[in-house]
């Protein structure tokens, strides 16, 4: 690469080292403040609070890289126009589309990051925070193991033991549900029992009673039984997971599995497949958010007041581009058979940069003898 594209390439690597880390910033903010008040309110230590928000930024990153990359394409290149150097290039007899090589080096290094971010370093953090999050929900399921007082685990939830064995056996339980505005539930058992399973704690209630009072039509059922299981681990911390699911896959585990006709039973072919092509088609979709960044931006002549206008039209194709892939993204979730559909924006974005290029170079003219 010559020294101009050198040049060009360490700028817009260093505006996007700053504008991810900007936007990485605000996003962990964001996400910090909400996971404060819920792990401290909860009992959890800072530590805890740092490794939660940690192994989110795989995802926060993978993002953000898109619109960090387009925002470094747009500054650098106003910045090279408004310097007068972008009018110095073309002057030499260099084209857009030559003068796009570093863009298009920076684009690809930035989805190789994207790509490796959303197959491998993405599904392994969601993973180990899936885990986490199943260790704290059953550290609070164990914190309701206090005699003699009323708790309040979380929203609409309220919890009485009024003894405790030395076997394990839970005396005289009162539970409230009123986390679903319509019905109001009340479990009540002479004794009970906390028991560990596979996809998280239940509590295994004895010779109770279920009171259910429907809030619209005010009507109280009262039904009695012999032995009931409430998993009580999701009513203490519904946003939990408490399944594996696909997304806690790396790439290469989904495609083994394929290959191997492994796949979960709650995980269909076409999820996994869909999940896999999205990996992909995601990641190289920010190549397009970079090049349509710098073709509208290279539409403009030198003007001192910048290219204000350029970047609106920017702006348009950037939302033009995630909005073309949030409608292929809707139909192939619904529709088999349709995976080839998550690839359009990619030839979308092709041909809108491809367009702008060919109308900016205007290659007709120059293909033309002079005039006699």
């Amino acid at each position: 690469m010559s020294h101009i594209n050198n040049y060009i390439l360490k700028q817009l690597l260093t505006l996007f080292g700053f504008f991810a880390l900007v936007l990485v910033l605000i996003y962990w903010i964001n996400r910090a403040v909400r996971l404060f008040d819920e792990l401290i309110a909860n009992g959890q230590s800072a530590i805890v609070f740092l490794e939660f928000t940690s192994l989110t930024l795989p995802w926060m990153i993978s993002i953000i890289t898109p619109a960090a990359g387009f925002a470094a394409a747009v500054y650098v290149i106003n910045r090279l126009s408004s310097d007068g150097e972008l009018v110095i290039l073309k002057n030499s007899g260099q084209s857009t589309q030559a003068i796009s090589l570093p863009v298009w080096v920076f684009a690809l290094l930035m989805a190789t990051m994207n790509l490796v971010l959303s197959n491998i370093l993405v599904p392994i953090s969601q993973h180990q925070l899936h885990g986490r999050q199943l260790e704290v929900a059953e550290n609070l399921t164990a914190r309701l193991l206090t005699e003699g007082k009323f708790l309040t685990p979380s929203d609409g939830i309220t919890f009485y033991l009024k003894e405790m064995n030395s076997d394990g056996q839970l005396g005289s339980v009162f539970l409230n549900d009123t986390s679903n505005p319509r019905t109001n539930l009340t479990y009540t058992a002479s004794k009970a029992f906390l028991v560990r399973a596979e996809n998280g704690p239940r509590l295994v209630l004895i010779d109770g009673l279920i009171q259910s009072f429907d809030n619209e039509t005010k009507q109280l059922t009262v039904t009695k039984f012999n032995d009931f299981v409430i998993n009580i681990g999701e009513l203490i911390s519904p946003n939990v997971t408490k399944t594996k699911n696909i997304t806690h896959y790396t790439s290469l585990e989904i495609s083994k599995e394929l290959l191997l006709g492994k796949i979960h039973q709650s995980v269909s072919i076409h999820e996994a497949l869909f999940t896999l092509n999205l990996r992909i088609s995601s990641p190289l979709l920010g190549i397009f958010a970079v090049l349509l960044g710098y073709a509208a931006l290279s539409s403009g002549t030198f003007s001192r007041f910048g290219l204000w206008r350029q970047i609106l039209v920017a702006v348009f194709w950037l939302i033009s581009l995630k909005f073309i892939e949030g409608l292929c993204i809707d139909y192939v979730r619904h529709v088999g058979n349709s995976i080839w559909v998550l690839y359009l924006p990619l030839l979308f974005g092709f041909f809108v940069f491809q367009s702008v290029i060919f109308t900016v170079d205007r290659p007709w003219l120059k293909t033309q003898g002079p005039l006699l």
